[in-house]
């Protein structure tokens, strides 16, 4: 499911929860997303089109199976950080500012990285590290 940038972080950040994604939708079909978390940083009417759009693409997606339809450097950093903890100074920016570089994961969260990022962005790995660039 390809989802917007702010899409990506919404469900990132209901995930913070310990919430299922039937207990998310229900919040999100009754309007209760107030009671789950600060909706200032999450459009409620927006989830709601996704989820009705497609419920079963939409739970896929709160099970990190999603890619991001345009991804910037800065959303890159941010998605790190909010769905695999990597934090900023476990990878180093590219010289250009097009990318990162020296990051250590594993290949399970390569291949997740993989799969979030739009097609724009390529990810080559180097022995234990990889490079992430446009």
């Amino acid at each position: 499911m390809a989802i917007s940038m702010m899409e990506a972080y919404m469900i990132e950040l209901l995930k913070t929860h310990p919430y299922t994604f039937e207990q998310v939708k229900h919040y999100i079909e009754n309007d209760e997303l107030h009671l789950l978390t600060d909706t200032d940083d999450i459009n409620p009417e927006s989830l709601k089109i996704l989820l009705n759009e497609n419920a079963e693409e939409m739970e896929q997606a709160f099970a990190g199976n999603y890619e991001v339809k345009f991804v910037t450097i800065n959303g890159l950093k941010n998605l790190l950080r909010m769905r695999f903890q990597i934090t900023d100074d476990q990878y180093e920016l590219l010289p250009e500012g097009n990318g990162l570089q020296s990051l250590q994961i594993d290949p399970i969260t390569e291949q997740q990285i993989r799969g979030m990022l739009s097609s724009n962005w390529k990810v080559e790995r180097n022995g234990k590290q990889i490079t992430l660039f446009v």
